[in-house]
C-alpha cells in the first residue's frame, strides 16, 4: 500500500486529513478519502450526473431578455433582484416566455469606469422552464459585452466563450457554456433594444455534481495547500492557463477557480478568462507579481510535478490539438482578424510543447515548488 499519516481535520479548514505519496510527491487529501484513493486519483464509486439540457448542445440559441436595464446599469454597489422575462425563440419562429430575475455580479467589470454594462446573474422560474432548454437550472452567470455597441467587445465575449469550450477538450472537470444571440429589451425605454452576443455558464453545483464531486468552500482569507490538488488535474489547469496566456487565477486561493472535492482530492475548475492574452481585452492587465509587459506574454504558474505527469498532461494537449484548431478555425461568429490572431497565438503554444525536450524545459524548470 501507499504510506499515509493521518491527522485531525475540520471540514472547510486547511488542516490535513491524510498524506500520501503520489508519483514521488507528497499529496494532501481533502476530507473523507483513503490514502490509496488519493494516490491513484480515482473517483470510483462517484456517479456523475448528466449535464442540464441547456449545456448538451453547442448550437446557438436566440432569446429576448426583457428587463429594466437602465436600473441594472446603476446597480453597482447593491445588487437587488430585478424582474425579467426570457423569451426563448425556436428556429420555426415559435417562442416560450420564462419568468426570471436578474442581478448584477462580479468585481472588476462591475466598476462603471471599466465597463458600461455590468455582468449579470440570471435566475429562471422553475415552473416556466419545464420542458425547455432551461429546465432544471437556477442561478446562471450571463456574460455579454462590457461596452455595448463596440464590435471589438463582441469579439472579446466570443473569444472568452471559445476559451471555455477549449478547456472542455482537455478536461472533463470543466464548466458548460452555451452561446446566445440576445436581444436586450429595456422596459425603462421602449425604444431601446439591441442585439448582442452572450453566453451562459453552468451553475457551480450542477458542474460539481456532473463531474462526480462536491463543492469545497475555502475559508475566507485562507489558502489550500497545493499538495491537496490531484497533480494531473492541477497541471492541466496550469498548462491551459499558460496556453491562453492567463495569470489572473490561483488554485490555492480559489481565485477564478471552483474547487471540487472529487472523493477527497481537490480539483480546480477554471473560469473567467477575459484577462487572458488570447482575449486581449484593452482593460486587461498582467499579474503585477510576474513583471510581464502584456497579457499576451505567457507565464507558467503551474506546480512542479514529475516527468511522468508532465508527459501525460502534455500528451493530452497534443492529442487535443486538431480539435482545438478546428474549434477556432470553424467558429462562424469570429471576424477574420480575431480568428487569425487567436490561431497564431495557439500555434505558438503548440510549438512550445512540440518536442519533449522543449516541453520539459518549460514545465519542469519554470514550475512552482509545491507547498505542503
Amino acid at each position: 500500500g501507499v504510506p499515509a499519516m493521518r491527522t485531525g481535520l475540520e471540514k472547510r479548514r486547511l488542516t490535513r486529513l491524510a498524506f500520501a505519496l503520489c508519483a514521488g510527491l507528497s499529496f494532501t487529501a481533502l476530507p473523507g478519502v483513503a490514502a490509496s484513493q488519493v494516490a491513484s486519483g480515482s473517483d470510483e464509486g462517484r456517479a456523475a450526473d448528466d449535464p442540464p439540457p441547456l449545456f448538451t448542445s453547442d448550437d446557438v440559441l436566440s432569446i429576448t431578455l426583457t428587463a429594466d436595464f437602465s436600473a441594472l446599469r446603476e446597480d453597482r454597489t447593491d445588487s437587488p433582484d430585478r424582474p425579467a422575462l426570457v423569451t426563448l425563440v425556436s428556429p420555426d419562429g415559435g417562442s416560450v416566455d420564462i419568468g426570471a430575475e436578474l442581478r448584477t455580479r462580479g468585481e472588476f467589470r462591475l466598476d462603471p469606469s471599466n465597463c458600461s454594462f455590468p455582468p449579470l446573474r440570471m435566475d429562471v422560474r422553475a415552473g416556466d422552464a419545464e420542458g425547455t432548454d432551461f429546465e432544471g437550472l437556477d442561478e446562471l452567470k450571463l456574460v455579454s459585452s462590457c461596452r455595448p455597441g463596440r464590435e471589438a467587445y463582441e469579439q472579446y465575449v466570443l473569444t472568452e466563450y471559445l476559451a471555455y469550450r477549449t478547456y472542455r477538450l482537455v478536461s472533463d472537470a470543466a464548466f458548460g457554456v452555451r452561446l446566445f444571440r440576445i436581444v436586450f429589451a429595456d422596459t425603462a425605454d421602449g425604444s431601446r433594444s439591441e442585439a448582442r452576443w452572450g453566453f451562459l455558464i453552468e451553475e457551480d453545483e450542477a458542474m460539481t455534481s456532473r463531474v462526480g464531486g462536491t463543492p469545497f468552500e475555502l475559508e475566507e482569507g485562507k489558502n489550500l495547500p497545493s499538495t491537496a490538488f490531484d497533480p494531473v488535474s492541477a497541471m492541466t489547469v496550469g498548462v491551459f492557463q499558460y496556453m491562453i496566456g492567463n495569470t489572473d487565477w490561483s488554485d490555492v486561493a480559489a481565485h477564478n477557480v471552483e474547487i471540487v472535492d472529487r472523493g477527497g482530492f481537490a480539483t480546480a475548475v477554471p473560469y473567467d478568462f477575459d484577462f487572458a492574452g488570447i482575449v486581449d481585452a484593452p482593460y486587461a492587465t498582467p499579474n503585477p507579481d510576474y513583471q510581464l509587459d502584456s497579457v499576451t506574454e505567457r507565464y507558467y504558474r503551474g506546480w512542479c510535478t514529475n516527468p511522468v505527469n508532465v508527459g501525460r498532461v502534455l500528451g493530452a494537449f497534443r492529442d487535443a490539438q486538431p480539435a482545438i484548431a478546428a474549434l477556432w478555425a470553424e467558429a462562424p461568429f469570429l471576424d477574420e482578424s480575431t480568428r487569425s490572431r487567436a490561431t497564431r497565438y495557439l500555434a505558438a503554444f503548440f510549438d512550445d510543447i512540440e518536442t519533449d525536450d522543449r516541453a520539459q524545459r518549460r514545465f519542469l524548470r519554470d514550475c512552482r515548488v509545491a507547498s505542503g
